[in-house]
């Protein structure tokens, strides 16, 4: 039985227990169906918990004192979906006790956080895996699949944009806006998903240069709001990045293109399902990956009389989740699909430099110490 206990019982948390029973439902069978076992949460969300709890069928929450409850021996997978400063005390604790453990991203605050988790958790046996979804975008994984086939040719640039407001209906900020609650803002919370998409597709981040804003007014430890950076990748190709968190005039911008010496292949976040490519001479070819041959389309039903249907975001938490599960119940790896507490690290430490890199006016290079 995989017994799985989340700590976090907000929008996130919430997302993973529902990715959870949805993956057991695949077609891709589990060998055996995960059960929910303890939500962790604080004790002033008591009533969120015990909501969220009947809602999707823990046995127990867990307000107070989460380390007995972290070292039981029947937990298997610890599913960290809490506050970004709540990531590291929590998953070491259950990765020294023998549970297998997914974190959200960023994985910590900063990059010595970030490292000191990877190193303690490197020292047991249990498997890691760190939450960069947009590696179980089907479009995304076929780009992945496209660029290491040489359809585009040789990968010269990397572009992307992430656009959302964060802020609450009234304008108030949360804690993702607080340095010390969560690290980076637009940088480590946003910037880092597209960050691990350019490792994914095209390769290591060598170097950075970065700028950064912050509008955002209240607590002297506010983040910052926009972030715009390049980057030198090792194989010669130049990445650009933009992310901001206060742009009301975008619901969810997420724009992910990439170059390559015979062509283009584009990707927009609000075309989920879609994927373009682009090549000399001949125009613009968008297509739906959703067909049976594409990532995960019969990953719920098969794919024929009934047509080739739209696959949601929530879709892709479920993805991720069963390949972590997956992974513990067969003894299969990671990566290189899913991310692990190194990639976790790495996006870490690329985001401190581009940090840097925003204090300094120049470019800074990426020394990783993994």
């Amino acid at each position: 039985m995989s017994n799985i206990s989340i700590l976090g019982a907000g929008f996130i948390g919430q997302m993973h227990a529902l990715a959870i029973h949805s993956a057991s439902v695949s077609r891709h069978n589990l060998s055996q169906t995960p059960k929910l076992l303890d939500l962790f949460e604080n004790s002033e969300n008591k009533n969120l918990a015990e909501e969220v709890a009947s809602r999707y069928g823990f046995q127990n929450i867990v307000l107070q004192d989460p380390k007995s409850a972290l070292t039981k021996s029947d937990l298997d997978i610890f599913w960290n979906a809490g506050p970004n400063k709540a990531h590291t005390e929590a998953t070491t604790i259950a990765a020294q006790a023998g549970a297998h453990v997914f974190c959200e991203k960023p994985l910590a605050p900063t990059s010595d956080e970030a490292l000191d988790l990877l190193i303690n958790v490197q020292k047991t046996d249990v498997k890691h895996m760190c939450a960069f979804i947009h590696r179980f975008i089907p479009s995304l994984q076929l780009a992945h699949k496209m660029i290491k086939s040489g359809e585009i040719g040789e990968v010269q640039h990397f572009r992307s944009q992430f656009l959302l407001d964060m802020r609450e209906a009234d304008g108030s900020l949360t804690w993702r806006f607080i340095k010390a609650l969560a690290g980076g803002g637009a940088s480590g919370d946003l910037g880092s998903h597209h960050i691990d998409v350019a490792r994914f597709l095209v390769g290591e981040i060598e170097e950075v240069c970065a700028t950064t804003r912050t509008w955002s007014e209240g607590n002297k430890d506010i983040n910052d709001d926009s972030f715009s950076a390049i980057a030198n990748i090792e194989n010669g190709a130049i990445a650009t990045f933009e992310a901001s968190r206060i742009t009301p005039g975008h619901a969810l911008t997420g724009r992910i293109e990439i170059d390559g010496t015979k062509g283009t292949i584009s990707f927009d976040m609000e075309r989920l399902n879609e994927l373009t490519i682009t090549e000399k001479n001949k125009g613009p070819r968008t297509f739906s990956v959703t067909s049976s041959n594409h990532p995960y389309g019969s990953f719920y039903l098969p794919v024929g009389l009934q047509g080739a249907h739209p696959i949601s975001w929530r879709d892709c938490f479920a993805f991720q989740a069963h390949h972590m599960i997956e992974a513990v119940q067969n003894n299969k790896q990671i990566e290189p699909l899913g991310a692990t507490f190194k990639d976790g690290y790495r996006v870490a430490e690329i985001v401190d430099v581009a940090l840097l890199s925003a204090q300094t006016g120049k470019f800074e290079k990426v020394k990783f110490r993994d």
